[in-house]
């Protein structure tokens, strides 16, 4: 059959429940099935694993099944599968996870065309999170030393390697670990790689996290006494295969965060007394022999607490400190213009500098809803920063003007439960002066002692009911006031003086009969002040001559919209095109006044003499053709003398 180009190797622990998905990922690849080695290791299995394994290969004459007593972990397994492996490259699956139907296709493809020795398929997680920074572009040769793209995002060894790398270095697995026993592997192999290879636009990788929690990490991992050597080794082959600088601090960063710190996450609390110590002995002695200042500095606060105490002997503080980082997250202070998180130790003892947090702030911030209120628009929000004392935090929010520097701020008041809100007296707002036309965004700050932040008011989605426009008592130009979200953003912003695009309701109706057209429809509500001075009428504007028929609105006014209704004479219109207008005006001291065209309503009736008919826009305009009202004049009936 010839030598296959991948060989596929899985080791098999009680995992029957899902060999079946694993296995048929296998089968369903792109990639000919001639070229696919299957290479199946049952590590001890008591769950019937082993028959499912032989029934499945059954049928498949480059599918192998080797069984072997129970090892202690995958290591074991890896290397027995590898060493029988005769593929070009070998691909390292787990029998919980599963792969795309063109994963194995593209990684050999990937390898083939850069020369690379290393291809890293972009993984997708189910039931866990995965590093998606990884995956941000596909790379088609990067090295361990490269910053970008982050290569130590991952360090499984669920990935395709060149089988003849492995060999000639004598890359394989430590035996008997029951977790983290792939790092050293995965990082050896990117060391004396010749290059590695991102594959980001293809979801390749399905990795599994186990419902029933009974994976080797969901249940604690492996002991101190087997695991930290391990570690040890690893972090001691990083130190010798780079120089002192960035890139070591960098990598050694990495295994400081994920597989040292790591193992005083809540896990700890659980740990036996004894296990416990022997953490704290292990970590002690990594930190005094390979860690240092650079490393730590862009560290969590946590992080750099256990440094501390462990090279301080401070064994209680680790262990007060582990408690409260697993049940009781602690208080955030802040003085002027640094923040520290509060653990055990803080202000007693320990330099501040441990407890510092790099970099700003986690804020809160968005919109929970919209109202008019009599004559304000009420706005409920949030703005604050868990952790640290409501005392110590002013939020505001801010209204900017979008083509201009002018910006009016009105205090945020806390109304409940992680919800604050302002109510905006429009008509005052601008000192003492109403808010001039134009668009508004609005904005929600926070000021925490010297601590600022600033930033757009979203209601997520869109999904947030916003009041319409409201006519309002004062302001110059069209007396119209109208709150939106924006496209995209759904972010908060008013409008003064023009709807903007914001639709008026098209209910109602526009009939042209007997030479006269009878208008109705809907505009917004009047907000209070307003109602004994609003004057609303419909005019006629002719396209081309600009003549202009007005008339005077009947108006009736109902919580949610005024209904307005008018009729206007049309015999003697002069032949063109008339666009139809709604009139509005506030009368007397700062009122405004203005037009806005009317919306075409779903049905038009119209007579011979003359034609409605809808805008491009929607709008609604009047069609007068001086032969249809010849015609008119003709079809007459003349009265009889006498």
């Amino acid at each position: 059959m010839g030598q296959p180009k991948v060989s596929v190797v899985v080791p098999v622990h009680n995992g029957r429940d899902s060999l079946r998905r694993t296995f048929q990922s296998i089968f369903d690849q792109t990639l000919p099935a001639e070229r696919i080695e299957i290479i199946a290791v049952d590590d001890g299995s008591t769950d019937g694993s082993g028959a499912e394994l032989d029934r499945l290969a059954a049928p498949h004459a480059r599918f192998t099944v080797l069984h072997q007593e129970a090892s202690g972990g995958p290591g074991r397994p890896r290397n027995v599968g590898l060493d029988h492996a005769s593929g070009e490259y070998v691909f390292f699956l787990d029998a919980d996870d599963y792969l795309g139907p063109e994963a194995l296709e593209r990684c050999v493809a990937m390898a083939d065309e850069n020369g690379t020795d290393v291809v890293v398929p972009k993984y997708v997680g189910v039931g866990r999170k995965v590093n998606a920074e990884l995956f941000a572009r596909t790379v088609a040769k990067t090295t361990i030393f490269d910053a970008v793209p982050n290569l130590y995002g991952s360090i499984t060894a669920l990935k395709l390697y060149r089988r003849s790398l492995l060999d000639s270095h004598g890359i394989r697995f430590p035996e008997r670990v029951l977790s983290g026993e792939d790092q050293i592997f995965a990082v050896r192999a990117y060391f004396e790689a010749s290059g590695v290879s991102v594959l980001a636009d293809y979801d390749c990788y399905y990795w599994v996290n186990r419902e029933d929690g009974t994976s080797a990490l969901q249940q604690g991992g492996a002991p101190a006494e087997t695991y930290f050597p391990e570690i040890r080794k690893l972090l001691d082959y990083v130190a010798e295969r780079t120089a002192p600088g960035q890139v070591r601090d960098r990598l050694l960063r990495r295994h400081f965060a994920i597989e040292v710190f790591s193992r005083f996450d809540p896990r700890y609390q659980h740990f036996s007394a004894e296990e416990r110590e022997a953490t704290r002995d292990a970590v002690r002695e990594l930190v005094r022999v390979h860690g240092n200042a650079e490393i730590l500095a862009p560290m969590s606060p946590y992080s750099r607490l256990l440094d501390h105490a462990l090279r301080h002997d401070l064994d209680d503080l680790v262990d007060e400190a582990a408690r409260v980082h697993a049940t009781d997250p602690p208080p955030i202070v802040v003085r002027g213009d640094r923040a520290f998180l509060a653990y055990p130790g803080f202000r007693d003892g320990v330099p501040d500098s441990v407890y510092e947090i790099d970099g700003p702030l986690t804020w809160r911030h968005g919109l929970k809803g919209v109202e008019w209120r009599g004559d304000r628009l009420v706005v409920h929000c949030f703005a604050y920063v868990e952790r640290v004392r409501a005392e110590q935090q002013t939020a505001e929010l801010i209204l900017r003007e979008r083509e201009g520097d002018r910006a009016y701020r009105v205090p945020l008041e806390v109304t409940g439960d992680e919800e604050m809100s302002a109510e905006l007296d429009l008509w005052t707002i601008a000192d003492g002066r109403p808010l001039p036309p134009g668009r508004w965004d609005m904005y929600g700050t926070l000021d925490i002692e010297d601590l600022h932040y600033e930033d757009r008011l979203t209601g997520g989605s869109g999904e947030l009911d916003v009041p319409g426009p409201r006519i309002t008592p004062v302001g110059s130009g069209l007396p119209v006031v109208t709150p939106y979200l924006t496209r995209g953003m759904s972010a908060l912003a008013v409008q003064v003086g023009g709807l903007g695009g914001h639709a008026l309701s098209t209910e109602g109706q526009a009939v042209q009969a007997s030479g006269h057209l009878r208008l109705s429809g809907a505009l917004p509500p009047v907000l209070p002040g307003a109602e004994k001075s609003l004057e609303i009428g419909f005019s006629l504007r002719h396209r081309e001559s600009e003549e202009t028929r007005s008339v005077e609105a009947e108006v009736k006014a109902a919580p949610d919209r005024l209904a307005v209704e008018a009729e206007i004479a049309t015999d003697a219109l002069a032949s063109g095109i008339w666009d139809i207008w709604y009139d509005l005006g506030v009368d007397g001291g700062d009122g405004g006044s203005g037009a806005l065209r009317v919306p075409a309503p779903d049905a038009l009736k119209t007579d011979r003499s003359a034609r409605l008919f809808r805008t491009i826009k929607g709008n609604l305009s009047l069609e007068v053709s001086a032969g249809r009202r010849w015609l008119r004049h003709l079809r007459r009936p003349r009265r009889r003398k006498g």
